[in-house]
């Protein structure tokens, strides 16, 4: 099963984000917050047929986004990511 995205949003799969080694022996307050980029990539899975910005092109590419309009839906044990086009910041494009 899977999810056909509507009115021009942008199904996305979440990328296998790099760890960071912390090997700094700096101390740091209990309550401290790591600040962490609102920008995330992704890899677009599917595109609503009626999406202006984003085509059918870019399946399988990544584009960034502002992670924080990323909706997650769960639907029948299953996780979808989607976004409405107009947040997507752009695509990249390597070896092109």
């Amino acid at each position: 099963m899977g999810l056909e995205p509507f009115n021009r949003h942008v199904l996305l799969h979440p990328t296998k984000k790099v760890e960071e080694d912390d090997k700094s022996t700096i101390l740091v307050p209990d309550d401290y917050v790591k600040v962490k980029s609102p920008y995330e990539t992704y890899s677009v899975a599917s595109v609503a047929r009626d999406c202006e910005k984003v085509s059918n092109n870019d399946i399988g590419r990544s584009v960034v986004v502002n992670n924080s309009m990323v909706e997650e839906i769960k639907v029948h044990g299953e996780t979808y990511y989607l976004l409405l086009e107009n947040y997507v910041y752009g695509v990249i494009r390597q070896g092109e």
